[in-house]
């Protein structure tokens, strides 16, 4: 389309010139030779300035932040600027952002600069989905004022890495999923009572709360609650429960690069998340089993702190479309699998077993240990 418009511009300037030159040959007009000249003047001026330009004109990105939220918004300032006293020819910038953002106005810009100004172009970004978002210069062209000729300004390093924090919403204990993987933790039937800790004076190691909506029956104990007039549950001192592992399938959406395969994803991760808050807050042993790399890493999550340190973590999980080690060779006991993928070898893996769970955005496999993630408005919630 640009270099249509030169063409277009370049004819209309060799017909002018023509005209030009017919009107001093054949009309004798002694003010013909001066059109020329001046015409000659300004196609060599307005070249010559954005040949200039192209080398004396710098640009970078400069934004308010490198950490956000998701949800949150970020500004981002290009700044163009330019060496010497001579006015710029004409610029086109435009702006790229990574899928992570929404852009908040058109990312385009047409200008000059004069004198030793600077121009600052702003633009604001809605941060979408969590991972490390870039925001950067996509092209900068310098266009001489008649339009005859363009060039590309390489401009190395205007690019802009921000981090962006997956959201931990809330989730509803006392429903599906919650409720099943709290209680297992909590309370382990195949391990016998005789096994619980004991405090040092030989009485069973057990503080207590107070009893909350979800929690097992099992755990309350209605001695002190029949004395306090108020339901209490024990909290086991030491982990006699059995701890939960949840693991970060890193095999991706079906039809990946698509923004409906990046909602997907999102939600799996953010709903691993709001469980893994639910058991750091109720005090209840889980950790966390993801692949960055080649290799599987384990983090332990004790307190809400340990989720957001994982959060932080998580902004350099990227889902890959390689499906190879989806699942760890020690993965036993009480697992909870979230994947963009629920395909056969997920199901495989969680079907028949008691203590296994998976969860997905949508699965076409039913199973009863199959859950499917749903987010309405700020809270997440587990179906069948």
């Amino acid at each position: 389309m640009t270099d249509m418009l030169h063409i277009k511009n370049v004819i209309s300037y060799l017909l002018l010139t023509g005209l030009a030159v017919l009107y001093t040959l054949f009309l004798e007009a002694p003010g013909g030779s001066y059109l020329i000249i001046a015409l000659v003047s300004a196609a060599v001026i307005s070249v010559a300035v954005c040949i200039y330009t192209r080398y004396v004109l710098t640009a970078k990105i400069e934004i308010n932040t490198d950490i956000l939220n998701r949800g949150d918004t970020v500004k981002a300032d290009l700044i163009l600027d330019k060496t010497g006293i001579l006015p710029s020819s004409f610029i086109e910038a435009e702006l790229f952002s990574s899928y992570h953002f929404s852009a908040a106005q058109p990312q385009k810009l047409r200008t000059a600069v004069f004198g030793r100004d600077k121009l600052f172009f702003s633009c604001g970004y809605k941060a979408e989905f969590f991972g490390k978002g870039k925001i950067g210069v996509s092209t900068i062209t310098v266009t001489d004022y008649l339009g005859l000729i363009s060039f590309h300004v390489n401009i190395p390093k205007a690019i802009a890495e921000i981090k962006i924090y997956p959201d931990i919403p809330e989730v509803d204990r006392r429903e599906g999923l919650a409720r099943s993987l709290t209680d297992a933790a909590a309370f382990d039937d195949s391990e016998e009572t005789t096994q619980s800790v004991f405090a040092i004076n030989g009485t069973p190691g057990y503080e207590h709360r107070k009893y909350e909506p979800g929690d097992s029956l099992k755990l309350i104990n209605w001695k002190i609650s029949a004395k306090r007039g108020e339901l209490f549950v024990r909290r086991p001192e030491g982990s006699s429960g059995a701890e939960q592992t949840f693991i970060l399938d890193k095999a991706c959406s079906v039809n990946p690069e698509t923004l409906d395969a990046r909602r997907e994803e999102q939600l799996v991760v953010e709903g691993m998340l709001a469980l893994m808050m639910q058991f750091a807050k109720t005090e209840l042993p889980c950790s966390l089993a993801v692949r960055f790399g080649s290799d599987w890493e384990k983090f332990p999550v004790v307190t809400p702190t340990d989720v957001s340190d994982i959060r932080y973590r998580l902004t350099d999980f990227v889902f890959s479309e390689d499906a190879v080690g989806r699942l760890p060779a020690s993965a036993e006991g009480h697992c909870a699998v979230f994947t963009a993928r629920c395909d056969a070898q997920i199901a495989g893996f969680v079907s028949g077993y008691e203590d296994r769970a998976a969860a997905a955005p949508k699965t076409e496999i039913h199973s009863e240990n199959i859950w499917t993630i749903v987010r309405d408005e700020e809270d997440i919630r587990f179906e069948k």
